[in-house]
């Protein structure tokens, strides 16, 4: 169902500048609060199936990989985080342009680490897999700020959200070792929702 919401979702973004292109903004706009709702239900998805990766780990998977939830859960924050900026930057077209953009790089990361896993030599550690998407995400962030008009209402905001969004994949490498971190984990996996 994720992977059918993700594929929906591309799809989306790819009518959407059509319809504008084609001055078609009253389809854009109720295309657009489709998307939201759709957004919505792809953004609780991620978490659901985040939430049932650990659920069906053995104890002692558990304790190897639970950690690593960190991840899924990022990039459904990510996400979710960008689209409600998209909304509520939706009256100025470079900005809800470029959050709408920003959507779809917490999709990078799966794809990216699967083919490289998959596709390449074994790299020293697991985690390594991370960080060819991680710059990638991080490059298309400082272009997508860098390349907005100077007058752009709300430029700064982008920026704001691009370090943002950085440091908290920069946070990956450390965040998953903290205390605090496995006590979520831990109350994460026991609540009753999948």
């Amino acid at each position: 169902m994720h992977a059918l919401l993700g594929v929906i979702w591309l799809l989306l973004l790819t009518v959407q500048p059509r319809l504008i292109k084609a001055a078609m903004h009253a389809q854009h706009r109720l295309l657009g609060r489709t998307g939201v709702f759709l957004g919505g239900v792809f953004a609780l998805s991620g978490v659901l199936m985040a939430h049932r990766s650990l659920v069906n780990m053995g104890a002692e998977q558990f304790a190897r990989e639970g950690r690593l939830v960190y991840l899924p859960l990022i990039m459904v924050v990510l996400f979710a985080a960008a689209l409600a900026m998209a909304v509520r930057f939706r009256a100025s077209p470079a900005l809800h342009a470029r959050f709408m953009a920003a959507t779809l790089l917490p999709l990078l990361d799966p794809v990216l680490a699967r083919l490289l896993y998959f596709h390449l030599s074994p790299l020293p550690a697991e985690y390594l897999y991370q960080v060819p998407s991680f710059v990638l995400i991080a490059a298309v962030l400082a272009l997508l700020t860098r390349s907005a008009p100077a007058a752009t209402n709300g430029r700064v905001p982008f920026a704001w959200f691009s370090i943002g969004a950085s440091l908290v994949l920069l946070g990956f490498f450390v965040i998953p070792n903290t205390r605090p971190w496995l006590a979520f984990t831990y109350w994460f996996r026991a609540l009753p929702i999948t």
